[in-house]
């Protein structure tokens, strides 16, 4: 045995606590079996770099021997080979940090053997993205994360490939896992998360690649210029909604609104020619359109889950369903007494009057013998109630909300008003298909809103309560709230009411503040979501018939809204809801 191979032995044995080892050198493959420890013959190492490189690897095996439980390791690790290979990269670099803090001297070797696999993969060759690559990124981004220390510089090229789109997808996910580099049960878990999410994004990435493939295949169109002008006109149509799409169902129907001066609508005007005084008004760029999801609140959890989740609403909310049926009853009495029914006697036209036909015998001129039914009705109304399903309204807001909109829902129905309740989020955190379409793109300067929109449907003006009694329950689903882009949400809710026949037409939107999604604000200006908001609004309160009016929790949306009511507790919105439906139908106004 040579001196470098006993001095291996010596070092490992002593870090790994481990007396009872049987070290084999002259190996190509370096592992470990049971107390059997395989090593390359250290007789062929030439350089310098080659023995601090190989200290590395003999240190790493005896941190493995000292922090790693072979029994946990094989109940966590995935069966797939790919999930496989990044659980076992993230393990490597837990040991590799506990190692870092163990002796200065082994933290030196640790880090020539990171040198060692950066110029062994020549990252700096690279320069297209594969999804091959995945297990090396997280691999070099746990590192950087878990050690605190730059990477080597001949990974930069590699890394600006792929840190913008990956970190902020596993950023949250790498925190929570250096909590853990203790603890390797816990580590596991979280790594197992981890690579969830990036599975997920492999599939997005493939799909996209498969998408692209597909379009190189379609008749190519000659014209670069009218490319272009097609491209924008997708990225800009700022009001396109998948439920126009059907044949343009809805394109050539008449807008039938009452009209006064500031309005832009005619009682002839289609929706379509609406839609693009919308768009030119506005200036609202959307970077794609393509991921956005409408569906209906029942499609988004399975029977039994939503079960569930409704009888926690109602476990969780009992007093506050108490208190707002309370106030709702007040709100039925006020509609009741509008909607009251009379006869009108001593008519000269309408039905007879039995009662009164004697009068005919002793005066033949007599004419008041009729007598008619009068139904003195609400103004046919509509309403819809859009709320904000981002994540910041999570706990009591949501669950307010969501108790308050099927009771309030149920008193105006039962009083002859159309009610309508939409929910508003993103399929994402920081962007999903869009932003990974953006970065495939080169990342353009100014994409516009870059995020996933998912617009949920809890209730149409057709349904009856009792048909979707459960759906409310859907905001109580975890994972579900997410972030929020109130603009073009305000304008999917806008453009569904449009379309009814009702008279008059009223949105409430209930919300705890303002606009955000944090891949949009991180690619444009601070402000470009939230002076959307403005403009949309204000789109709304001058030039439709639409009346709007919005409810803030703990956030004042008075900034915003021309008819906003700000409410501080979240047990306050039921009372709030109640009085403001009495002052929009009050009869003396």
């Amino acid at each position: 045995m040579t001196n470098i191979n006993r001095s291996i032995t010596a070092t490992i044995k002593s870090i790994s606590e481990k007396k009872n080892l049987i070290f084999s050198f002259n190996n190509k493959i370096v592992k470990i079996e049971g107390n059997k420890v395989y090593l390359p013959d250290s007789s062929l190492l030439k350089k310098e770099t080659d023995l601090k490189n190989y200290r590395g690897i003999a240190d790493f095996l005896a941190l493995k021997l000292k922090y790693h439980n072979t029994t946990t390791y094989k109940i966590f690790k995935p069966k797939d080979i790919s999930s496989s290979e990044i659980f076992d990269a993230l393990e490597e670099t837990r040991i590799i940090t506990l190692g870092s803090t163990y002796m200065e001297g082994i933290a030196s070797n640790l880090r020539s053997r990171v040198k060692y696999f950066c110029k062994k993969n020549q990252f700096n060759k690279i320069k297209k993205r594969n999804n091959l690559q995945i297990t090396q990124v997280i691999k070099l981004l746990s590192t950087e994360c878990f050690l605190n220390e730059e990477l080597p510089k001949n990974t930069s090229s590699f890394m600006k490939l792929w840190k913008p789109i990956i970190m902020p997808l596993i950023i949250e996910n790498l925190i929570e896992i250096k909590k853990e580099l203790n603890h390797q049960k816990n580590f596991s878990k979280k790594s197992l998360e981890l690579i969830k999410k990036i599975r997920k994004f492999c599939e997005k990435k493939k799909n996209f690649e498969k998408q692209k493939i597909n379009i190189k295949k379609e008749k190519k169109i000659n014209s670069k210029e009218h490319k272009e002008k097609k491209i924008e006109e997708i990225n800009n149509s700022f009001f396109f909604d998948k439920e126009f799409d059907d044949k343009n169902k809805y394109l050539n129907e008449k807008i039938e609104e009452k009209i006064d001066k500031k309005k832009i609508f005619k009682k002839k005007e289609s929706l379509n020619n609406a839609i693009s005084k919308i768009n030119e008004e506005l200036k609202y760029k959307i970077y794609t359109k393509k991921f956005d999801n409408i569906i209906k609140a029942d499609e988004c959890c399975k029977k039994n889950e939503l079960f569930h989740l409704h009888n926690q609403l109602l476990k969780e909310s009992k007093d506050t369903f108490l208190t707002v049926k309370r106030l709702a009853r007040k709100l039925q009495n006020k509609l009741l007494i509008i909607n009251k029914s009379f006869w009108s006697f001593d008519l000269e036209e309408g039905k007879i009057n039995n009662s009164k036909l004697s009068k005919i015998v002793v005066d033949s001129n007599f004419k008041k013998i009729h007598k008619n039914f009068e139904e003195k009705k609400i103004k046919n109304t509509i309403v819809t109630l859009l709320i904000d399903n981002s994540g910041s309204m999570r706990g009591k807001p949501i669950q307010t909300a969501a108790i308050c909109s099927k009771i309030i829902s149920k008193t105006l129905e039962n009083c002859s008003v159309k009610v309508e309740v939409l929910g508003f989020t993103t399929k994402e955190w920081k962007g999903g298909k869009s932003r990974d379409k953006w970065a495939a793109n080169n990342m353009p300067q100014k994409p516009g809103r870059l995020n996933d929109l998912m617009h949920i449907i809890y209730k149409t003006p057709e349904d009856t309560l009792r048909k979707i009694d459960r759906n409310f329950a859907l905001m109580l689903k975890d994972g579900l709230l997410k972030e929020n882009i109130d603009g073009e949400s305000l304008l999917w809710a806008l453009n569904r009411i449009l379309r009814r026949n009702e008279e008059r037409k009223i949105i409430m939107v209930i919300s705890d503040g303002a606009p955000v999604d944090d891949s949009t604000i991180s690619s444009n200006s601070a402000n470009y979501l939230e002076n959307h908001l403005k403009k949309v609004i204000k789109f709304i309160e001058n030039k439709t018939s639409v009346e709007i009016i919005a409810i803030g929790i703990g956030h004042n949306v008075s900034k915003y809204y021309k008819k906003a009511v700000t409410i501080n507790d979240p047990d306050q919105l039921g009372g709030a809801m109640v009085k403001n439906f009495l002052e929009l139908f009050d009869t003396k106004k």
